[in-house]
């Protein structure tokens, strides 16, 4: 049995609903699927150009160019990007949205989508990449890929969300290898203006008074060694280095504030819960001060 006889015995149907067409589309790892040339060429560019060339016919006998009667179109895709790409291509795939199980995943279907010049289909996926599965596991790719893309809403959401971090903590990711050293620069430059930017909260003290670290039989006792200016600029500090309420919240960083202020047991054990309800209360004001920093990202080429 020569190669060609053994590539047809593997050769296997993607299935519904890719059972149905009059082209086929053969994946690299020797799936066929059924698709139509309307929407392939409504979809892509290339495809169009590619459709508009003479067509072996149904009665050709080259095997690897006709399968029932249908041209075969071979790709250097594997059947799982393939089936992904292809449902982007359907018409209901704005209402049955194909799975993006991770980050893998979305930048393979990117890569075949730029390859065949869907620019529909990329815009769509990119804006699916802001999902909370994506951005809280890997928001440094997901500022990547946003930014790469010139889709200026996804970039600008994983910027700020990358804020509860300080500038140094996101490792360095492949995804950076296509964004210029200007644009990981303004990012950088971005987290540096929302740290300096907090500052401002030193007018909102009278409105959103700190919470004790210490109680009547602190102060009595005499061990508070924190004073109110010092406890202000710690908070201020801690928001410059990474400029979101999660810092507030972060266990590290309340242990050190009630160790600094003396804080009696009773004190250390509330003071968790009162920081979680103060950063609430802190978040719709610092989002405000965050939301007039610009990030200086070009978008428009």
């Amino acid at each position: 049995m020569d190669t060609d006889d053994k590539q047809q015995l593997l050769l296997v149907d993607a299935g519904v609903p890719f059972d149905r067409g009059d082209v086929i589309i053969r994946s690299a790892d020797s799936v066929d699927f059924y698709f139509h040339k309307l929407l392939l060429s409504l979809a892509s560019p290339v495809f169009s150009n590619m459709f508009s060339l003479p067509q072996p016919g149904p009665l050709d006998d080259n095997a690897d160019r006709t399968k029932l009667g249908l041209p075969i179109i071979p790709v250097a895709e594997k059947s799982l990007v393939l089936r992904k790409l292809l449902s982007f291509c359907s018409p209901v795939y704005e209402t049955d949205v194909p799975a993006l199980e991770d980050l893998d995943i979305v930048m393979s279907v990117l890569d075949a989508a730029d390859k065949y010049d869907m620019k529909r289909v990329g815009r769509f996926i990119v804006k699916m990449i802001t999902a909370p599965r994506f951005l809280e596991k890997e928001p440094m790719r997901v500022f990547a890929i946003a930014c790469r893309y010139r889709s200026e809403a996804e970039t600008l959401e994983a910027a700020r969300y990358m804020l509860r971090f300080a500038v140094w903590e996101p490792a360095y990711v492949s995804e950076l290898d296509f964004i210029s050293g200007s644009d990981f620069q303004r990012l950088v430059k971005y987290h540096a203006n929302c740290g300096q930017a907090m500052t401002q909260l030193t007018r909102l003290w009278p409105t959103y008074p700190l919470p004790l670290l210490d109680c009547k039989f602190c102060r009595k006792k005499g061990v508070s060694r924190m004073s109110l200016k010092e406890y202000q600029d710690s908070v201020i500090e801690a928001l410059r280095i990474r400029p979101s309420v999660e810092s507030l919240i972060n266990p590290e960083w309340v242990e050190s504030m009630v160790k600094r202020a003396g804080s009696c047991i009773s004190c250390r054990e509330r003071a968790p819960g009162k920081f979680a309800e103060y950063a609430k209360e802190l978040t719709f004001p610092l989002m405000a001060i965050i939301l007039e920093i610009r990030l200086d990202i070009d978008f428009c080429y």
